[in-house]
């Protein structure tokens, strides 16, 4: 099982632990891959955990935008699936709402049962998971509504406290108010639907007011408001309305294989999430999205919204039809272009896409049948577990170095890859500084350590070049070779002149791509490194009265050079002296001076 952790994602999110394909345990994470890894990594001393632990045949993990996102989601599948390990989120407790009754002169209130959602003279608002008891305080001065229980058919003969604080209108007292007082809640109502600018807008006039008085102690009180609800604006977007009922849907094709992912909403709350891939046929592609969606909806049932990317707009004409003939009028289609909810949302359901399309191709079904068709196609001695591919960067002829990315089993492991920094050569030789390169590597490996395969890109020149050095190490007979030549995709093997040509949609190409793409990746990045540190260093050490020290000290505060040059006069004084800077604009001609 742990294996099989090791290659969830490190997003925020749900996971569920399956038993018989029941839910028995969700549980939410700050990061998926740590959190879940936790559970299989350690011995527990909790007799539930071990238990759990020892039950648990399968783990599905949903990802969310935030870890609010995450809290609110669990507290939805805690509630809906009822699983036999969880026990704090059962009953009625929830997070916090925000309820506001439907009547004259409302009421507002902080609700944290299930139980109070039974009122169904109130709306609801929320739920709150990082706390709202701060915010309401803020809201509060904002909007001075009530949340007292007096009875609002009395009129008494003083208002409380709260009125001479302004923080309630006076409902109690001063019934002549209810024009302004709807007018209230009807904002405030706006703010708890998502309209944050209202409420901004207000301590900015209010700032700008004390500010035009003097009174600067009032402002800088106002701007720490404002402060205060720009931290408040969380993107809660795992429940919504509770009269929402949509499906967030979104796919992809690789290659042959149709992915699909589906995230239900259903009373306004996140309840799942439904991910397919199937095989699909040339005729199957036209028309696709219509026949991708047709499909699914002849299985399954339909909600009253259905959200879909932006791409897929211009055939949704063909897709009203279809309602039309279905007789379902009802049902609207929602292609979001602008940020919004309904954008957040397909930007989520495209994050757990991607993380499901990553989890089909790692799977070790997929990888043992690409891995035995390219050692049976290429005739191999040995099973390839672990391949090695190496790759030389020397961009622009200075600051060489190789790379080698390594794959077992079919999926990269980053933790074995190597950079070297080549040694023996000032000038561009790639045929010299592999040679530096498989010897440094070899020469520390015991043969029992050897890779498997050892891979190459370039065509039949580079790979007869590397062969010539295999031999000359010795290693001849002992490492197998191959080419990956990036025009066409062919694959040469040492001592055959004809290419192997794999299917350019199979997973036996994609893993040697992969491979091939890690390592140039990898080398290029510590090539910009490299070279990075050389300019720097160059261009420093030019300016008289900069040695090591200071260089240090001025590359620690201003991180790069066109830091230093845009840096004040004020900052270099507080590291180097007056002349310094003076050499330093000499240098540098940037807009460094007093």
């Amino acid at each position: 099982m742990l294996e099989i952790v090791k290659e969830f994602p490190d997003n925020p999110g749900v996971y569920l632990m399956k038993k018989e394909g029941e839910i028995i345990y969700v549980g939410k994470a700050k990061n998926l891959q740590k959190r879940v890894s936790s559970y299989f990594n350690r011995e527990h001393q909790d007799n539930k955990t071990k238990e759990l632990v020892r039950k648990v045949e399968k783990i599905e993990y949903i990802i969310c935008n935030s870890e609010a996102d995450a809290l609110i989601l669990e507290n939805n599948l805690i509630k809906k699936h009822q699983p036999k390990y969880n026990i704090l989120l059962k009953d009625e407790k929830t997070y916090p709402y925000v309820k506001i009754s439907k009547e004259k002169f409302s009421k507002i209130e902080v609700i944290r049962t299930t139980k109070s959602f039974e009122d169904k003279n109130s709306n609801y608002f929320g739920p709150y998971p990082l706390g709202i008891y701060g915010w309401m305080k803020v809201l509060k001065k904002t909007f001075p509504i009530r949340d007292c229980n007096r009875d609002m058919n009395k009129i008494y003969d003083r208002p409380c406290l709260k009125y001479h604080m302004k923080l309630c209108l006076g409902p109690c007292v001063y019934k002549n108010i209810e024009k302004e007082y709807e007018e209230t809640m009807r904002e405030l109502r706006d703010f708890l639907r998502g309209d944050i600018k209202k409420v901004l807008l207000f301590y900015n006039e209010k700032m700008q007011e004390s500010s035009g008085n003097m009174d600067f102690e009032r402002a800088i009180l106002y701007r720490e408001k404002i402060k205060e609800i720009e931290k408040l604006k969380q993107g809660q977007i795992s429940e919504l309305g509770k009269d929402l009922d949509e499906d967030i849907f979104v796919y992809k094709i690789e290659n042959v294989r149709l992915f699909i992912c589906v995230l239900t909403i259903r009373e306004g709350k996140i309840v799942g999430k439904l991910s397919l891939n199937q095989e699909i046929d040339e005729l199957y592609k036209e028309d696709i999205f219509i026949n991708i969606v047709t499909d699914f909806y002849s299985k399954h049932p339909m909600p009253k919204n259905i959200v879909f990317e932006d791409k897929d707009e211009e055939n949704s004409t063909l897709l009203e039809n279809w309602l039309l003939l279905k007789e379902e009028k009802t049902r609207k289609l929602f292609f979001p272009k602008i940020k919004s909810r309904k954008k957040e949302l397909v930007e989520m359901a495209l994050l757990n896409l991607e993380k499901d399309i990553e989890k089909y191709y790692n799977s070790k079904k997929v990888s043992e049948e690409a891995l035995v068709e390219l050692f049976k196609t290429l005739n191999l001695k040995k099973y390839p577990r672990r391949i090695e591919c190496y790759d030389i960067s020397n961009i622009q002829g200075s600051d060489a170095v190789a790379s080698m990315s390594v794959a077992i089993d079919g999926k990269k492991k980053s933790s074995e890859y190597r950079k070297f920094k080549i040694r023996t050569k000032s000038t561009p030789d790639d045929f010299e500084m592999m040679r530096e390169v498989m010897t440094r590597r070899f020469s520390k490996l015991e043969e029992k350590d050897y890779p498997d395969l050892l891979l190459i890109d370039g065509g039949k020149g580079q790979l007869n070049a590397c062969g010539e050095i295999i031999y000359n190490l010795g290693l001849y007979g002992k490492i197998e070779l191959i080419s990956i030549a990036k025009r066409e995709e062919e694959i040469f093997k040492l001592g055959e002149s004809e290419p192997y040509i794999f299917s350019k949609r199979g997973e036996t190409l994609k893993i040697l791509q992969r491979l091939r793409d890690e390592a140039h990746r990898f080398g290029i990045t510590y090539h910009r490194k490299l070279r990075s540190k050389r300019v720097i260093s160059s261009e420093l050490d030019k300016v008289e009265g900069i040695g090591e020290k200071r260089r240090k000290e001025l590359l620690k505060r201003f991180g790069s050079v066109q830091k230093i040059k845009e840096a004040s006069y004020e900052e270099l004084r507080e590291i180097i002296s007056d002349k310094v800077i003076e050499n330093l604009n000499k240098v540098l001609k940037g807009d460094v001076g007093n």
